[in-house]
């Protein structure tokens, strides 16, 4: 028996291609849902929320809506008979006008505001929901911290301030520190990419050192953070991975570094200009 779709809800055509695919099933993770009033209407609520992703109406009548704001390191889905009563609505790009004949084979993809996509993973009868937008990169910190990274390369010199306020922050993002030397280099190796010539070349991150007495002890390692969940000096070793130089108010990038090209950052004015710049964002797990 092929299974059908129980309710395809369409965004009008002046609006794209989103639409609403409800099957029956249930959320078995996934942190931070809110609470709606209307069970009746738990779908059809959540297409009309830009934010929200997914709708789940238990067989209780609850109804749960989940949001790409807030976030979350996963949500899972799994299919469940219909005698159970219990629905969950996927908000998905398809193409066309026609209601697909099945959901089975369908690839659940949907387009947040910025143009950014979120991709569902089928495995079985089981959806899950990757916590990373597509094409960004997700690294799980020691501190326990998850995060998801880009890179982005100006289409002109930059400043580091304008990278963040103006690149990072109006896709929802923040311009991201660098917590380990796996970091450093996955960014190297993507900022390379728009540098086969190997000449200088340098991609902002987040945060400055703290003070500028060169004789302070350890100045290579005084540095400041500023995204809130970056922590740590892994990323800082002087002989394997930073060139560090100490002037006043300096701040770290990640750049090549023609003189010692296996080093993936460097400490340079935070007065001068970058190449381009590091995006990321700390995904919110259940406690």
């Amino acid at each position: 028996m092929i299974p059908a779709l129980l309710l395809l809800f369409l965004i009008p055509q002046s609006l794209g291609i989103m639409k609403m695919i409800q099957i029956y099933g249930k959320v078995t993770y996934g942190p931070f849902p809110m609470t709606s009033p209307s069970s009746e209407n738990c779908a059809s609520e959540c297409f009309d929320l830009d934010y929200c992703i997914l709708s789940w109406q238990t067989p209780e009548g609850s109804c749960y809506h989940y949001s790409n704001l807030d976030r979350p390191d996963t949500i899972t889905v799994v299919e469940t008979d219909k005698t159970e009563g219990s629905k969950v609505g996927f908000k998905t790009n398809i193409t066309g006008d026609n209601c697909p004949f099945s959901y089975t084979d369908m690839d659940f993809i949907m387009t947040i505001s910025n143009g950014d996509t979120y991709s569902w993973k089928k495995t079985g009868n089981s959806w899950s929901l990757n916590g990373c937008r597509d094409g960004w990169k997700q690294f799980d910190r020691t501190d326990g911290y998850s995060v998801c990274m880009k890179v982005f390369k100006s289409s002109g010199n930059i400043y580091r301030w304008d990278a963040r306020n103006k690149g990072c922050q109006p896709m929802g993002t923040d311009q991201i520190g660098v917590a380990s030397i796996e970091e450093s280099r996955w960014i190297h190796e993507q900022m390379m990419q728009y540098n086969p010539a190997k000449k200088s070349f340098a991609f902002w991150i987040n945060g400055s050192f703290k003070d500028n007495d060169c004789s302070t002890e350890n100045f290579c390692e005084r540095i400041r953070w500023l995204d809130g969940y970056t922590e740590g000096i892994a990323a800082l070793n002087t002989t394997t991975n930073f060139e560090c130089k100490c002037e006043s108010n300096y701040c770290p990038v990640v750049a090549y570094i023609s003189g010692n090209p296996t080093k993936t950052i460097k400490s340079v004015s935070c007065n001068s200009y970058g190449d381009g710049y590091v995006c990321g964002y700390n995904l919110k797990k259940s406690v």
